[in-house]
């Protein structure tokens, strides 16, 4: 009971959390962030609507424009907030070091659990500020009807924890890498050569595993499977399109129950808590002995 105490304490009652999104929100730089984001929103849903008006009503063809804009909308707010958690959280530590801070923080009565969290929800509480600056574009959807508001708040939330994931990721590296700018371009690295990786598994497995009735066989239902499982990209995709019965799932059939989403989702979930154990580890070697437990008064 002490243990579930003191981890909600560390991520409710954490004043590194205060401070950093207080000093991250009173500047400028985080006002025109806000502005280009919803400009940049804005501009793209403008230029949808206009596209709708200026052709011919149809409503299979409203409904493909529809869910084509939900398409990129989505994977643009995934691009958008993932690029800048992961940017945030890889400097979280990385620009401690360089401003030569780190031993100041160590020294204080926080342990490094409660640092790294205290990073991580900072990072994360940014884009959700910015998140909810842009939920009038995202009502369109719905008004559009699409798709309920439940669905979009359950992509949202998916997108949520893929996001956490690398931005947990880029955090333990910045506590391993000495530059910010490292652990970014290592963490979109990843990003990129799994799904490249994920392309070529759809595409080999398509070419060797189709019997004579073009019908996927066994083989190829598996690798389908773990193609969805490695990336970010596909999953997202697979996870939109049963949401929005798009049926855009052509070349990623298999014939498993459980969806390649799902085992992404939880291979996600685990590394984010994995990345963060990690982090509190590798934050200060000579402080492994207390990760968890404060010093006494």
């Amino acid at each position: 009971m002490k243990s579930i105490k003191r981890f909600v304490m560390a991520i409710f009652s954490n004043p590194i959390v205060t401070k950093e999104i207080k000093q991250r929100t009173r500047g400028l730089k985080f006002s025109f962030t806000i502005a280009g984001w919803l400009v940049l929103v804005t501009l793209f849903t403008i230029m949808f609507l206009t596209s709708i008006t200026n052709s011919v009503v149809e409503i299979t063809r409203y409904k493909n424009s529809i869910q084509n804009f939900c398409f990129f909308l989505i994977f643009l707010f995934a691009g958008f907030f993932g690029l800048l958690i992961t940017i945030l959280c890889s400097q979280a530590i990385a620009k401690e070091k360089e401003n030569q801070t780190l031993d100041i923080l160590l020294s204080t009565p926080l342990t490094n659990f409660e640092i790294v969290v205290g990073k991580m929800i900072a990072a994360a509480g940014e884009a959700v500020i910015l998140f909810f600056s842009a939920i009038p574009i995202l009502v369109l959807l719905y008004f559009y009807g699409i798709t309920s508001m439940g669905d979009i708040l359950l992509i949202m939330l998916y997108v949520f924890a893929l996001i956490l994931f690398y931005g947990s990721l880029s955090l333990l590296l910045s506590t391993l890498i000495k530059k910010g700018i490292a652990a970014t371009v290592i963490v979109i690295s990843i990003v990129l050569a799994s799904t490249i990786l994920s392309y070529l598994i759809v595409t080999i497995s398509a070419q060797k595993f189709v019997n004579s009735a073009g019908q996927p066989l066994q083989a190829q239902s598996f690798w389908n499977l773990i193609s969805i499982s490695i990336s970010s990209a596909f999953a997202l995709i697979e996870f939109i399109n049963i949401r929005l019965n798009s049926g855009l799932n052509a070349f990623l059939q298999y014939s498993y129950k459980i969806k390649g989403y799902q085992i992404h989702l939880l291979i996600c979930i685990v590394g984010t808590i994995l990345n963060i154990f990690l982090s509190a580890i590798f934050l200060s070697p000579l402080r492994r002995i207390r990760i968890f437990k404060r010093k006494p008064d």
